[in-house]
């Protein structure tokens, strides 16, 4: 967690992380709530030694005036297993300084604030700042939206067009072209490579799935969270 606000020295930032080494790395994944306030909620905290990120994205904001990350990706254990979910930062210690892309933010942060819909405490966009011909916009999707509509009206709304897409969230399920589904209420997801179209997804178990999403099958459950990014700048 130091090393990304480090990193972003102050500002909102994305950041793409391949083939980390760790020393503790601890995560949770999405499990059946146990209330009637939350359609879903996490797991008890797993903690993996010596465990390699493979392939994470971060959305670098803020929390009670403080930073906070939210990161999803995929992991190997010592052992070789395969593991994904929702990386905690702040208890996950790297092994080995890591040159990482980062892309920070001018004019806007995401900001945690309770949400009523959801039940829980989650990122908004807030603008900081004016921007003279801005390059990417901040967003969020909600509830029940499907994915790729979702990321459409976001890239419309701030006139990009052609935008590489960088995020995270949970869906309702994952449905990938050619492979089974994930048919739990809430999977979490992490969009890989520079469209929205191939992701990294987990559901109860643990098990992680990679592969392409089925279009116009996948509804965001409690939030996605994008930064897009105009590609002709």
């Amino acid at each position: 967690m130091q090393a990304m606000i480090d990193a972003a020295n102050g500002k909102g930032a994305w950041f793409d992380l391949t083939d980390v080494s760790t020393e503790i790395l601890t995560f949770v994944c999405p499990a059946p709530a146990s209330d009637d306030s939350h359609v879903v909620w996490y797991s008890d905290e797993k903690v993996l030694r010596n465990a390699i990120i493979r392939q994470t994205g971060a959305h670098l904001g803020r929390r009670d005036g403080e930073a906070f990350a939210h990161v999803h990706g995929m992991w190997r254990a010592e052992d070789g297993t395969f593991h994904a979910g929702h990386l905690l930062a702040e208890k996950t210690v790297l092994a080995v300084d890591h040159m990482v892309d980062v892309w920070t933010l001018e004019g806007a942060m995401f900001e945690s604030a309770s949400d009523h819909e959801t039940g829980f405490i989650l990122f908004h966009p807030n603008g900081t700042g004016q921007v003279d011909n801005p390059n990417a916009v901040l967003g969020t999707i909600r509830p029940n939206e499907l994915l790729n509509e979702g990321i459409a009206k976001c890239s419309a709304a701030a006139g990009l067009s052609g935008s590489t897409v960088k995020g995270l969230g949970s869906l309702v399920g994952t449905r990938l072209k050619g492979r089974s589904a994930l048919n739990d209420i809430a999977t979490e997801v992490l969009l890989v490579g520079s469209t929205a179209q191939n992701v990294i997804a987990v559901g109860f178990d643990g098990a992680p799935i990679c592969g392409e999403l089925s279009p116009l099958l996948n509804r965001v459950c409690v939030t996605f969270e994008v930064l897009l990014v105009s590609q002709s700048d």
